[in-house]
């Protein structure tokens, strides 16, 4: 089997009838090429680039395909089954918890040439650890009272630790801040921490009923697709998020906690200075204005090519990955197949779906 890993443009697939039978696709100094198939295409995008690359393919919902004068191949709910676990994030500082910054655990140990040494030479140190020091699963009853339950959970509470700035410029906290696009006052916020030792918590929404969407912009493949989370649109999900922002503040009145002198410290958004300045931070109302303003996703896009059975018309692939509609050839093999979003983090089971996938392939050529 030939691997055909495309950085530069979003590729598509080259059919004959109905069949896929290679990809065509451009690269650095803008010259095209043409890869063909000995037995089937097999994409593995992820949950946004693959439907972005059926959908440029002519694979997809009628009135998207025709919307931007794509010639359809096949008509499939492609895009139309997105969803990620929505997510707010809280800062938590200790009072009585100050330590300087030769004590700073990231400091002192992650940030070393020996750290870097045994990570890259021996695959051991501080920089094996996990981003988040410690996981909480739990769900809620009728009444909306937070319980541990040893059924699927609906929500999870990450912590990681959260580091003090002392240098505004700091590589780690801008990178962070970058990729997290908290925006330029959360670097304010942390500066602020005055050197006390803290964690950053992040309230999940595990299993979400809101259905967001992947879309074209155009049937330019230089143009990025229209990504539509849609994180809080069914009342529900926006029901259990304030039940796990209650639960996180319940800990923080616990005796172990207040005698830390823990506390909370609002991450300024872009858009806002503050959250709710003249509200009770312990109100419905201030739950319902941390909702709306600071929820985001938790990258764990999924389900946007969904696997289902035959005969589900809510499917884009069958249980062998295969895409459906009568194309043949042509396979999806990353979270995007995915009908529901798992009770957790995403990577352990797009190793998984990887793993799976191979198998079903080999499976089907024996």
């Amino acid at each position: 089997m030939s691997l055909l890993r495309i950085s530069t443009v979003q590729p598509q697939i080259l059919f004959d009838g109905k069949r896929a039978v290679g990809v065509r696709f451009v690269r650095e100094g803008g010259f095209t090429y043409e890869v063909l198939a000995e037995k089937e295409v097999i994409i593995s995008s992820g949950a946004i680039n693959s439907p972005h690359l059926l959908l440029l393919s002519g694979i997809g919902p009628k009135e998207e395909l025709q919307k931007h004068g794509i010639p359809m191949i096949a008509e499939l709910p492609v895009g139309l089954n997105y969803q990620d676990h929505s997510t707010v994030f809280r800062n938590v500082f200790f009072e009585n918890l100050k330590i300087s910054k030769e004590e700073h655990f990231y400091k002192r140990n992650l940030l070393t040439t020996k750290a870097m040494i045994d990570y890259f030479i021996k695959g051991e140190g501080p920089l094996t650890t996990a981003a988040g020091q410690a996981l909480c699963f739990f769900d809620a009853d009728e009444e909306g009272n937070y319980i541990l339950t040893n059924k699927m959970p609906e929500m999870q509470i990450f912590m990681a630790g959260a580091p003090f700035i002392d240098d505004p410029d700091d590589e780690v906290i801008t990178r962070f801040n970058k990729f997290a696009n908290f925006g330029p006052s959360f670097l304010e916020t942390m500066k602020n921490a005055d050197k006390r030792q803290g964690i950053m918590l992040a309230i999940n929404v595990l299993h979400p009923r809101s259905r967001g969407s992947i879309s074209l912009a155009s049937a330019d493949p230089l143009q990025r697709p229209v990504i539509d989370p849609n994180i809080l649109g069914d009342p529900e999900d926006q029901h259990k998020m304030k039940i796990g922002l209650k639960f996180i503040s319940d800990v923080l009145k616990s005796p172990t906690m207040t005698s830390l002198g823990s506390y909370f410290i609002e991450t300024k958004f872009p858009t806002k200075d503050r959250i709710a300045p003249d509200v009770d931070p312990e109100s419905e109302e201030y739950l319902e204005k941390l909702v709306s303003t600071a929820c985001t996703v938790c990258w764990h896009p999924a389900g946007s090519c969904k696997m289902g059975a035959e005969g589900d018309t809510s499917a884009v692939v069958d249980p062998q990955l295969r895409v459906q509609g009568g194309i043949q050839g042509l396979r999806v093999v990353d979270n995007s197949i995915m009908p529901h979003l798992t009770s957790g983090n995403t990577n352990a089971p797009a190793i998984m779906i990887g793993e799976k996938g191979s198998d079903l392939i080999l499976q089907s050529y024996r």
